[in-house]
């Protein structure tokens, strides 16, 4: 690799913002930054943010695109449809979905996840913007 150093990203508290669900949602996630991968022959996006459950219906998923969960707090109930297997997710616990993955989430209490998933944002994480620190101030 060579060419002049690309600074880092840093949105500082992300994870302690409050994540609204949507009026009558029980699951919702709120993507905080997207790149463009350059590193590939065949360049996609690089999206994270956070996933939030509480009890209520469970989300089907149908993947087109791949996504990693870390589950931060609580409990996630994934109900995979290729083998009928529930887990049950809690902290610390990982997650990884292909394209192609049919899953339903759930849960008897709440659940906040990180993820990860190659698509452009969504829906982005509300009070988030204009939070990525200046680190050309700072130089």
């Amino acid at each position: 690799m060579s060419g002049t150093p690309v600074p880092l990203t840093i949105i500082k508290g992300a994870g302690h913002e409050f994540i609204p669900l949507p009026q009558g949602e029980n699951a919702t996630v709120a993507d905080f930054h997207s790149i463009r991968t350059q590193t590939t022959d065949s360049p996609t996006h690089l999206t994270s943010g956070f996933y939030k459950i509480e009890a209520g219906p469970a989300r089907p998923a149908h993947y087109t695109f791949e996504e990693t969960k870390y589950v931060i707090n609580g409990q996630i109930d994934i109900l995979d449809e290729a083998t009928g297997v529930t887990h049950h997710l809690v902290p610390g616990d990982f997650a990884f979905f292909s394209v192609g993955s049919k899953v339903q989430f759930s849960t008897k209490s709440s659940g906040l996840a990180f993820y990860a998933v190659t698509r452009p944002v969504r829906t982005p994480h509300p009070g988030l913007k204009g939070r990525e620190e200046d680190v050309k101030s700072r130089l």
